[in-house]
């Protein structure tokens, strides 16, 4: 599949250099960048002046004019979009990542709100990093497991891991394909009995929150 249609949320930085790499390398591609801010891009696209998330979970559904979902905002985007998706039909609970957990992970670190942020590089990644498969663009090393892979594989106090890889489009722009954001709804919604363990992931880098549902009374999940 070579993707052509494209929802940026977030029009900062990385935003901005998703759309420029974008449009520079994918020819016919069309992009729609939504940020709550208002926001000048330089290139070709659409800007939506609202909240990415609200955004997201109001006009994506399973047949939506999408092909690949770029978050470039500093907050778990897809576990939020499932927070959203799920509120009216569940109550959700955080909860709190266990220093046992943190302690097995590479440079793991506490988000403000609760997540875990997670990284093979104690260093800036340079922002056209290619992700090639073996070695590293920084060190020149061997690079280490696919962090979307340690995670899978993980135990992680009975929590059941759901993880969405984030694919590399272009150095320096990675996202995520709609139908591993629908996999991983329909997956919480079978499994909403236990602790849940959201995480998205490239080789190098993930974002990480664990939660448990509880199916309010009279309510079932949407569709």
């Amino acid at each position: 599949m070579n993707p052509s249609r494209f929802w940026i949320i977030g029009a900062g930085r990385f935003g901005q250099i998703a759309v420029e790499r974008i449009t520079r390398h994918i020819a016919h591609a069309t992009i729609i960048v939504v940020d709550k801010n208002h926001a000048t891009i330089d290139g070709d696209g659409i800007t939506i002046r609202e909240d990415g998330i609200e955004w997201l979970n109001a006009m994506f559904d399973r047949d939506s004019p999408v092909d690949m979902i770029v978050p470039a905002i500093p907050v778990h985007v897809a576990s939020d979009w499932l927070k959203l998706n799920l509120k009216n039909s569940y109550d959700i609970t955080p909860v709190r990542i266990p220093e046992s957990w943190l302690s097995r992970m590479p440079h793991s670190l506490r988000g403000k709100t609760g997540q875990v942020f997670v990284s093979h590089a104690d260093f800036i990644c340079p922002d056209n990093c290619p992700e090639p498969e073996k070695i590293c663009t920084h060190t020149g090393k061997p690079r280490p497991p696919d962090m979307f892979r340690l995670l899978e594989k993980l135990e992680a106090n009975d929590a059941l891991p759901i993880v969405i890889r984030s694919y590399q489009l272009l150095p320096g722009v990675g996202g995520i394909y709609p139908t591993d954001l629908w996999s991983a709804l329909d997956t919480v919604r079978n499994n909403c009995q236990k602790t849940l363990m959201i995480a998205t992931a490239c080789r190098c880098h993930g974002v990480v929150d664990f939660m448990r549902l509880e199916v309010k009374r009279g309510k079932a999940g949407r569709s």
